[in-house]
């Protein structure tokens, strides 16, 4: 939790590189080297920890994702029957002003 991160200016890829996942991590050859480093300090154990927690990290992003799109189509929902309701008051309103003698509900 103590890391810090890097902007996206900082690394050299734009943000929507990184959205769009267009990001290469290395060439095959750096890869390879990578791996070698990699494989020097980590346990096949310490990779399948690793490998749990990417998967937990991806199910709580898909999580949040679900729930994003949820608020989203309740928030057009909302606006969808505000301006329903904020039409309705405008035609009352209308008609209460063309016929003054009308009582009021």
């Amino acid at each position: 939790m103590g890391e810090q991160s890097i902007p996206p200016h900082e690394n050299d890829f734009t943000e929507e590189q990184q959205q769009n996942g267009d990001v290469e991590m290395a060439s095959d050859e750096e890869g390879d080297e990578c791996d070698d480093t990699l494989e020097e300090y980590m346990t096949p154990e310490e990779f399948e920890k690793l490998d749990g927690q990417l998967d937990a990290l991806n199910s709580a992003l898909d999580d949040i994702e679900q729930k994003n799109d949820n608020i989203h189509a309740q928030l057009l929902q909302l606006l969808h029957t505000n301006r329903e309701i904020r039409q309705q008051l405008q035609e009352s309103n209308a008609t209460a002003k063309s016929n003054p003698n009308e009582p009021k509900l």
